[in-house]
C-alpha cells in the first residue's frame, strides 16, 4: 500500500485514527474499544464502523502509516545523490526519530502478530519497499563510480536493511532506547560495507 493510500479520506477518518492512538497509548490494546475510540474522536460508532471493520483494523493502519513515515524519513538517502557517508547518518536519524515516536504501536504489533524478536512477516511488504528503495540507490552510485560493483546491490540492500532492522527492532523497539548513539555506528557500518573499496579506498566524500 502506498503512502498516497495510506492518507486519510477526510478529517472523519483522521479523527478516529489520532483518537485510536491516544486511546492505545492511555488505556492499551485490550481496554480499547470502538465505542472508547467513537468518544475520543467525537463521531458515532456507526461512523467508526464505517471507516473500520475493528479495533486490529485500525491498529494496522496505524502501523501501516508507521512504516510510510519511516520510509519518508529514510528519503534523504534513497533519493540523494550526494555523498552517502552524511545522507545516511541523515536518514538514520530520521528513521529512528519515527520508530521513537511510534515505539509503543510498533511494540504492540510485534505482541499482536506473535513475533517480539523480528519484525513479523506481515510487515514484508514494508521492509521489501526499503529494499529495494536502498538497492536503487546503491546500484546509482555503483554506476556512477562512488560504490564498488563487486557485490550486487541487491544482496548489499537485503543484508544492510536487515541489520538496521534488527537493531532497531531489538534496542529501540523492544529495549525502549533512544538508539542516539548507535546512529553514527550503523550508519558508518553501512557506509563501509557497500562504499569501501578493494585496497582501502571509500566513495564519496569524507565525513567532518
Amino acid at each position: 500500500m502506498t503512502p498516497t493510500a495510506l492518507k486519510p479520506r477526510n478529517q472523519t477518518e483522521e479523527a478516529i485514527l489520532e483518537a485510536a492512538r491516544e486511546a492505545l497509548a492511555e488505556d492499551g490494546f485490550e481496554r480499547m474499544t470502538i465505542d472508547g475510540i467513537a468518544k475520543r474522536a467525537y463521531v458515532s460508532r456507526t461512523a467508526v464502523y464505517f471507516y473500520f471493520t475493528n479495533k486490529r483494523a485500525v491498529v494496522d493502519r496505524l502501523i501501516q502509516r508507521a512504516f510510510a513515515d519511516i520510509y519518508d524519513a529514510a528519503e534523504p538517502y534513497f533519493a540523494g545523490d550526494g555523498d552517502p557517508r552524511q545522507e545516511l547518518r541523515q536518514a538514520l536519524w530520521r528513521v529512528v526519530s519515527v520508530v521513537n515516536r511510534n515505539a509503543d504501536l510498533l511494540l504492540l504489533a510485534g505482541r499482536l502478530y506473535g513475533q517480539e524478536d523480528r519484525l513479523p512477516p506481515e510487515w514484508e511488504p514494508y521492509i521489501r519497499r526499503l529494499v529495494k528503495a536502498a538497492e536503487r540507490r546503491i546500484r546509482r552510485d555503483q554506476r556512477r563510480g562512488a560504490a564498488p560493483a563487486d557485490i550486487p546491490a541487491s544482496l548489499a540492500a537485503q543484508a544492510l536493511t536487515a541489520m538496521v532492522e534488527r537493531h532497531i527492532t531489538m534496542e529501540v523497539i523492544r529495549g525502549g532506547r533512544t538508539a542516539t548513539e548507535s546512529i553514527g555506528v550503523l550508519a558508518e557500518l553501512w557506509w563501509r560495507a557497500a562504499y569501501s573499496f578493494p585496497g582501502g579506498g571509500a566513495g564519496g566524500a569524507p565525513s567532518a
